[in-house]
């Protein structure tokens, strides 16, 4: 069995496995954001660790993000996955609906 064959296989199962992935760095980054955030608010603690550790944080997240977008990219490109999004296999989908806008957004399944 090919590396094709078995992401083929087990497609719908990885496609479950990033979105989430994807939805809880969403998350953190959000979380991260609103944490250095708040701590910008006081001029004095943007010299923090603390500040700059969330800040470390959310371009971490970011990076993680946009390499499992790239993921779904291409198992995209060879499976055309996002053009069946009706099929019930598919449905999970729509519990994601940031993760499928920032997917379109990004427009990595273009390239």
């Amino acid at each position: 069995m090919t590396t094709e064959e078995i992401v083929q296989n087990y497609q719908i199962k990885l496609l479950k496995i990033i979105f989430k992935e994807i939805d809880n760095l969403m998350t953190k980054k959000e979380n991260a954001d609103i944490n250095a955030h708040k701590l910008a608010e006081n001029g004095k603690s943007v010299r923090t660790s603390a500040y700059w550790k969330s800040v470390g944080n959310a371009e971490f997240y970011i990076k993680e993000i946009y390499q499992k977008l790239s993921t779904l990219a291409e198992i995209d490109r060879l499976f055309h996955w996002s053009d069946h999004l009706h099929q019930e296999q598919l449905k999970f989908v729509s519990k994601y609906p940031k993760v499928m806008e920032k997917y379109r957004q990004t427009n990595i399944a273009g390239q």
